[in-house]
């Protein structure tokens, strides 16, 4: 469970202060920055068998796309994989390609990587024609890939193009955030073995049961309290386990000097709605509300390589003197969904003084 909280969190927090290192697309000033190693992967509901598309931002000269559909016994279609990885120029405003390396089979399958150029340059382009900040807009555009006309939805929260999703004309979908993520190093895996998500993965089966004589016990660290029960265990300094289901920390957060709150929320919103080495986001099922000075995010994270599912909980609190306080709950989502009640109430009892 530690090792869970790490990906989810510390390495999350980190990156929150790495915003003033990052770059941004050609012709495109960034409300959110993006950062090195950001990816995004979408459901392609264009194509007729199950397929996703993804695109990874290194800096503002180079870029990666991938295409991934599993066989389909039924179309009688093998797998397909195909990655690109492509320079270009950041002193155009046109998403100019200068350099182009190809990972995957490409014999018989050269119009799929066609279609990962068309993407990069039609998301880049529909991005450079649109201001946005911190507001979700959606615009009607013509969109050939895509049947025609379309509904186009940005969102700052996501990387790269800030694409959230498209929808035809009928308004059904045709593009889907399927996840977003940030690799931690040039050796992480996690954008080329990504191989989608339907629904909401079921967690591996857990047995907990609340101890029927545990006694409530409010819990502190500087500003924040929060009742928890004997069945907590304090590990360290702010933090507490529930054996090997659940933890919860309580931290303080310096505001760095050169953002305002407002856009820092912004900023946390994105950094901690991120998947990290192989634990992803699953987007459908996130959460994210804000005002003035509180930002509350969930989401769900899913480890194919070990099959858990975790369930996620920030809370962000802006403190009198403008630095922030917060909570963080991370919960195995099997055992969360048959004591809701129970971690609901945990998280209804955390107060900011």
């Amino acid at each position: 469970m530690k090792n869970i909280f790490k990906k989810i969190f510390l390495h999350a927090a980190a990156m929150f202060f790495l915003t003033a290192a990052s770059y941004a697309l050609p012709g495109v000033v960034q409300y959110i920055p993006d950062t090195s190693g950001e990816y995004v992967f979408y459901k392609d509901k264009s194509f007729k068998t199950e397929t996703i598309v993804g695109f990874l931002y290194y800096n503002e000269s180079t870029y990666a796309a991938r295409i991934y559909s599993p066989a389909n016994e039924k179309a009688k279609t093998t797998e397909k994989d195909i990655t690109i990885y492509v320079n270009v120029d950041s002193s155009k405003a046109g998403f100019t390609m200068t350099g182009e390396k190809i990972d995957g089979s490409v014999d018989g399958n050269y119009e799929l990587v066609n279609y990962l150029h068309d993407m990069l340059y039609e998301f880049a382009k529909r991005r450079q024609n649109i201001t946005l900040a911190k507001e979700i807009k959606t615009v009607d555009d013509d969109f050939n890939q895509f049947g025609g006309a379309v509904k186009i939805k940005f969102n700052s929260i996501v990387p790269l193009f800030n694409i959230e999703g498209i929808s035809a004309a009928d308004g059904s979908s045709v593009l889907q955030l399927e996840t977003c993520g940030l690799l931690a190093s040039s050796t992480d895996t996690s954008f080329t073995e990504f191989k989608g998500v339907s629904g909401l993965p079921k967690d591996k089966k857990r047995v907990f049961k609340k101890d029927k004589h545990a006694e409530d016990v409010e819990v502190s660290g500087g500003n924040q309290k929060i009742t928890l029960d004997t069945q907590w265990k304090q590990s360290m300094q702010n933090l507490w386990l529930l054996g090997d289901y659940a933890l919860l920390s309580i931290n303080q957060m310096n505001l760095p000097a050169n953002i305002e709150a407002d856009h820092a929320f912004d900023i946390l919103a994105r950094r901690f709605s991120l998947g990290s080495t192989h634990s992803y986001v699953i987007w459908q099922q996130s959460k994210i509300t804000k005002d003035e000075k509180q930002l509350s995010i969930m989401n769900v994270y899913f480890q194919p390589d070990t099959g858990n599912v975790t369930r996620d909980f920030k809370i962000i609190t802006k403190n009198a003197d403008g630095n922030f306080s917060m909570l963080a709950f991370t919960v195995f989502d099997g055992v969360y969904q048959k004591s809701r009640y129970y971690f609901d109430t945990i998280l209804k009892s955390y107060k900011v003084e």
